[in-house]
């Protein structure tokens, strides 16, 4: 049964503005846009995103992007979109406030104790997303086909790379891992991505990682191939693995081109 549309949009928000907003503020939005969008026209998602720009300052090129991201996102299979924050939101608002304690009798003086370490303070709607987001990781198994039509795309530009410009190939590998630091990826998965270009033409590039985490390493190597080739060469190269990734039966359940997906999005 599909999601209600608030629900969708609430995700859609959480999605968005993440990136931009620490967990306190992105709650006061949802709550904002709980409280005051009532729909999901045009007009209804630009007097939201108006709405937040005029709290946080944002600019315009970021309303203007936000206008595009939240309409794209609100339109998501919802397997894409992150989980939904009604819980936590209602939580917020349910903190009880401590009232302040009265004054204790007097007490005898006791010897001076040993000070006691202090535990850090966590912010409980900190803490509260990211238990939220690892319980949703551990409770959602990985598809398997992202990864193997991952695997195969891999395989046939590094087979390509070796057999037609073998002196590139190293090139491309520096390239490669040199922009990893620009995408947001797991350790797991980072280090698993290293592992494979010290191996890259024995590997089998099936890395368990989520579609969009591997859409990132698409976009990784599309840089690398773009410096190495050009853009027309790199198009050319990255268009032969697709192919050889659509052949595969995994194709039929997953579309392979939704690991383009930052490449034509161009979010990181």
């Amino acid at each position: 049964m599909a999601a209600p549309p608030q629900s969708i949009r609430r995700r859609a928000t959480v999605a968005a503005l993440s990136p931009l907003l620490d967990e306190e503020a992105l709650m006061e939005v949802l709550w904002l846009q709980h409280e005051t969008q009532r729909g999901d026209q045009v007009s209804d998602l630009i007097a939201f995103v108006d709405a937040v720009a005029r709290r946080h300052l944002f600019d315009g090129a970021t309303v203007k992007k936000l206008y595009g991201e939240l309409f794209r996102l609100q339109r998501e299979p919802e397997d894409r979109l992150p989980f939904d924050p009604w819980p936590l939101m209602q939580a917020m608002r349910a903190q009880p406030t401590v009232p302040g304690a009265a004054p204790a009798a007097p007490a005898a003086r006791a010897p001076a104790a040993a000070p006691v370490p202090v535990a850090p303070v966590i912010a409980p709607v900190a803490a509260a997303f990211a238990a939220a987001r690892a319980a949703e990781v551990a409770a959602t198994p990985l598809p398997a086909e992202p990864p193997v039509l991952f695997g195969a795309l891999m395989c046939s530009l590094v087979a390509e790379v070796y057999q037609f410009h073998r002196e590139a190939l190293d090139e491309v590998r520096a390239e490669a891992l040199g922009r990893l630091d620009a995408v947001e990826l797991s350790a797991p998965l980072r280090q698993q991505y290293r592992t494979g270009w010290g191996r890259a033409l024995q590997h089998d590039w099936q890395l368990p990682a989520s579609a969009d985490e591997l859409a990132r390493l698409v976009w990784l190597v599309h840089g690398a191939l773009v410096d190495a080739f050009g853009a027309a060469g790199a198009q050319q190269i990255l268009s032969r693995a697709m192919a050889a990734a659509e052949a595969l039966p995994e194709a039929t359940r997953f579309d392979p081109r939704g690991l383009l997906a930052v490449l034509g999005s161009g979010r990181r």
